[in-house]
């Protein structure tokens, strides 16, 4: 027997044979508090941040050193290498070592504790450190912080001075003066120098992620010395891999032998078995039967294990035989067992209970049996006999659908499991009638008759046969379906009532769709109230088992409930009023109108004449297909009041010859029902009085119109005709005036003059010249050509018109 390990080490592990170096490489970390490496420049002072020892010294490179020529330096490059161990300093132009001291020793920029943290954490197996101390030893713990949090003790180490320690990484390349040029250097040749420290990952945290390093100095040589970590190195780890093996021993002797190998991991190995006595090799020789347990140790001292056991093999022999080779599940088979090369005793079979030389079973599976028996040297020795199970069959089937519909086919389907060879009984499918199908099928099965049928199979296959499966079929009886409605067709928002009348069994299930039906009543089969808004089908679909049918459907005929509307196109007049209406209305065929004073139409848009007045109510009933029938009733809608009736008189009256001077007429309104007025005189004048006078301007034939307007717009006249108005047959004519502007005589007018409009009238100075010419009614103003005339007599002569009189006289301009 063979043993396979894999284990996550922090180390990176070599063949166990032979050993080979491990590696270390630089590992990039930050945390560094001090400058000590004079790397440029031509001042220490100004290249580094603090001096190292007592002595005011730090280290430059051999680069500063030929250019401020000085001897010594270490490599510009900051690596170093010691067999297979690397180092990286940090860069010289920043800070590049922790730099330490006991707090009782503290000195300017040390620290009791530093953190150098992983730029890249990783998992390492060793570490190693690039280190020294100065004015002394100095003696530093370790702890390890890993990225899961936790952390471990790596323990401590001790730093040495570095001046004269060994063994050395690297030394006598001198130390220098921190100061401005001069800078002397001392120490070269074998001083200062460099050490590694190496500790290992403990084995409890092997396979963490390392994080961060933290040291702090617990010591010093004389309380004074330093430490200083300038950097740090690491062995990657790789799992090791560890296996055992074992050889049994021959019964009554000693001679087995444990093997115990390993890869990978941190070499060198240690290995030790726990014989008697331990044995401290690879390999264990002279093992007699037992169990045993092997260590291996890697070179970190983390510790692995196996067990092995060391069997007894006896040197007689035992064969175990069957009565056949091959049964069906539950036969009984004979198992036996002969010997040789010496006696046997103490028989037992496994798997079981059995005992004796000769035993009988039933197994339900292939069965690998052994038998187990003793020698003389009380070694147990064994041997196997194969009893092959054959495979029973499986008589499962489908029936699909369970449930069917009488008429309809069922089919069977086997689901079982046997071979090509294989024999089935369907037991003629209990009545049912096969339309096709053989052996294993499928078969399409149909039945003669509702009710339930019992299916059954056995299948029986290389002399095995199955359990029987059964599987029922129920046959339905379809239903026979009718349907009733109340009422159709029947008027939008109607409820009619629906009602079944065909025959299924009480476990049918009805599926009703009322299409645009809202159903206020009704449950199962009904029956129904059902509310219908637009015209729709009921339809019924019942499942009665596996058997389901449809009801002819019947269509409920919706008559859309018409909506009466109307508008007049005047809803107040003066009688007799025409009224026309304006029908709206929507869905309807057929109309009658009540107009509210005892007279009706059947029109759709209908004219009526209102001769009385009053206030009448309208009504308007709508009717669609002679059974929906929608009503609107406007009352007091139609307001018709009495016309107004113009009539006037006048004084004077009407054909009456009226001079000029005299043409003053009263006018007399005799109207009624009017509330306002509008007189039209015939001389493009008017007035809205209500009894107006009136002065003509102007002589002729007039004809005088009255318009009177009630309060709903109704208007009447009337015109009468004419008043005469004819010239004065005298003219008035005054003989003085005075343009004084005082509003008062300030002009001579003759007033006849405005009814005869072809006059002339000339006026003369004492001397007899024209101050003045008009025609028609032309006032003077007493000034000719603009200029005021002077008081006096003036003369005029004044002629109305052909064939009339002149008329001549004198006029006083007074001032």
């Amino acid at each position: 027997m063979k043993h396979f390990f894999t284990l996550i080490l922090l180390t990176l592990l070599t063949g166990w044979q032979p050993l080979f170096a491990q590696t270390f490489s630089p590992i990039s970390v930050s945390g560094f508090n001090a400058d000590i490496v004079a790397e440029a420049g031509n001042s220490a002072l100004a290249a580094t941040s603090t001096v190292i020892d007592g002595s005011n010294h730090v280290i430059h490179t051999t680069a500063f050193a030929t250019a401020n020529s000085l001897s010594g330096g270490i490599t510009p490059t900051g690596t170093f290498v010691s067999g297979t161990k690397t180092w990286q300093m940090a860069a010289f132009n920043a800070n590049n070592a922790l730099y330490m001291a006991v707090p009782s020793n503290a000195v300017p920029n040390t620290v009791g504790t530093g953190t150098l943290t992983l730029a890249t954490p990783a998992v390492y197996s060793k570490l190693s450190l690039l280190a020294f101390a100065t004015e002394g030893t100095a003696t530093v713990s370790v702890l390890l912080t890993f990225t899961d949090g936790t952390t471990s003790n790596a323990g401590t180490i001790t730093i040495k001075d570095w001046f004269n320690g060994t063994p050395a990484v690297v030394q006598g390349y001198g130390r220098i003066t921190r100061t401005n040029t001069p800078m002397t250097v001392d120490g070269l040749t074998t001083n200062p120098r460099f050490y590694g420290f190496d500790f290992n990952i403990p084995c409890a945290v092997l396979g963490k992620s390392l994080a961060s390093v933290t040291f702090t100095q617990l010591a010093a040589t004389g309380g004074t010395s330093r430490a200083l970590i300038l950097a740090l190195a690491g062995v990657a780890y790789t799992p090791v891999s560890y296996s055992s093996t074992h050889t049994d021993a021959i019964c009554g002797g000693a001679n087995g032998t444990l093997t115990l190998t390993a890869t990978n991991g941190s070499t060198p190995y240690t290995f030790k078995w726990n014989t008697t006595p331990v044995q401290a090799t690879a390999i264990a020789i002279n093992v007699p039967a037992g169990a045993y347990t092997g260590t291996l140790t890697d070179a970190n001292g983390c510790v692995y294990t196996v067990n092995e056991t060391v069997s007894l093999i006896s040197s007689a022999t035992i064969t175990a035989s069957a009565s056949a080779a091959a049964v069906c599940a539950g036969d009984p088979v004979t198992l036996s067992a002969t010997s040789s090369s010496g006696t046997l005793t103490n028989y037992s079979w496994s798997p079981g209970t059995l005992t004796g030389q000769t035993v009988t079973d039933h197994p339900s599976d292939t069965t690998a049996y052994i038998v187990s028996a003793k020698d003389v040297f009380g070694c147990i020795i064994k041997d196997t006999v194969n009893v092959a199970v054959k495979p029973t069959p499986t008589s499962s089937f489908t029936a699909s659908p369970g449930i069917i519909c009488l008429g309809s086919t069922d089919t069977v389907t086997f689901t079982g499991t046997a071979s090509a060879a294989a024999t089935y009984n369907w037991n003629n499918f209990d009545g049912g009638t096969i339309q096709s199908g053989s052996d294993a099928g499928p078969y399409i099965i149909t039945f003669p008759h509702a009710g339930i049928y019992n299916l059954s199979l056995q299948v029986t296959d290389d002399g095995c046969a199955s359990a029987v499966t059964r599987q029922a079929v129920t046959i339905s009886a379809p239903p026979a379906l009718q349907l009733a409605v109340s009422k159709t067709p029947i008027c939008a928002g109607d409820t009619v009532t629906i009602t079944y009348t065909g025959t299924a069994t009480t476990a049918a299930v009805p599926a009703w769709h009322f299409d645009n039906g809202t159903v206020i009543s009704g449950t199962g089969f009904g029956p129904y109230q059902v509310k219908y808004d637009t015209s729709g089908s009921v339809m019924l679909g019942v499942t009665d088992g596996a058997c389901t049918a449809a009801a002819d459907p019947l269509l409920v005929k919706v008559i859309r409930r018409p909506i009466a509307r109307f508008t007049p196109d005047i809803t107040q007049g003066c009688a007799p009023a025409v009224v026309t209406f304006d029908n709206r209305s929507n869905y309807a065929d057929s109309y009658q109108w009540s107009f509210g004073d005892g007279t009706t139409s059947l029109l759709e848009d209908p004219s009526h004449t209102y001769s009385n007045t009053g206030l009448f109510t309208v009504t308007l009933t709508a009717t669609a297909q002679g059974q929906c029938v929608s009503t609107i009733t406007k009352t007091s809608l139609i307001n018709i009041v009495p016309p107004p009736i113009a009539l006037f008189s006048s004084a004077p009256g009407q054909n009456i010859a009226v001079e000029f001077k005299n043409a003053n007429f009263t006018f007399n309104n005799n109207s009624r029902n009017g509330v306002t007025y509008e007189w039209e005189f015939g001389d493009g004048t008017s007035s809205t009085a209500f009894a107006p006078e009136h002065r003509y301007e102007v002589t002729g034939d007039f004809r005088v119109t009255l318009y009177v307007t009630n309060d709903i717009g109704c208007i009447d006249s009337i015109s009468r005709a004419y008043y005469k108005v004819i010239p004065d047959l005298q003219l008035e004519i005054p003989n003085a005036f005075s343009p004084n502007g005082d509003g008062i005589n300030d002009r001579w007018e003759v007033d006849g003059l405005k009814a005869r409009p072809n006059a002339t009238t000339e006026i003369f100075n004492r001397y007899g010249q024209l101050v003045f010419k008009g025609i028609g009614f032309s006032p003077w103003d007493g000034t000719w050509k603009g200029q005021l005339m002077p008081f006096g007599t003036y003369y005029y002569i004044i002629k109305p018109a052909p064939g009339e009189k002149t008329y001549a006289g004198w006029v006083s301009l007074l001032r």
